[in-house]
């Protein structure tokens, strides 16, 4: 009797861990972006969320969100792109300054929330439907900036 109990004891609590880590997996904005973009932020970097804003909800899911990471494991940050240090154009702006600046100007992020551009590297992506995503690396302070536009 004792044996079961300690044996239904050990189950519960292995359920509420799979469950404890299914949920923060589940409940991260990671998920989404790899279910909006396919692009994934690997788990191994430890990220936690720093900071966040977006346009408020819309019927067709179209606006700005912004997300920013801290994380713990550079390594994993630095394989996920071919990362570039030069500033490009995107669809619609002269270049992905401009863009972000743009974006974060409509959802008013502080300033204190934003990327140094001047200290990241960049990595620009689009689809088809001319949404665009950008991301912001901040390797000396350890922060992961991801800007989207869906349109």
């Amino acid at each position: 009797m004792k044996r079961k109990h300690i044996l239904l004891t050990g189950l519960v609590c292995l359920l509420l861990l799979v469950g404890f880590i299914g949920w923060q997996l589940l409940s991260s904005y990671t998920l989404t972006i790899r279910l909006n973009w396919g692009i994934s932020i690997p788990f191994l970097a430890r990220t936690a969320p720093y900071y966040e804003k977006d346009s408020g909800p819309s019927f067709l899911g179209d606006g700005i969100r912004y997300h920013v990471f801290s994380y713990q494991y550079e390594d994993f940050i630095d394989q996920m792109f071919a990362w570039a240090s030069v500033d490009r154009e995107t669809i619609y702006y002269d270049s992905l300054t401009q863009a972000a600046e743009t974006w974060l100007d409509e959802i008013e992020v502080p300033a204190e929330y934003r990327p140094d551009y001047d200290a990241c590297s960049s990595w620009y992506g689009s689809k088809s439907d001319n949404s665009e995503i950008i991301f912001y690396w901040d390797a000396e302070r350890n922060l992961l900036y991801c800007l989207e536009s869906f349109l």
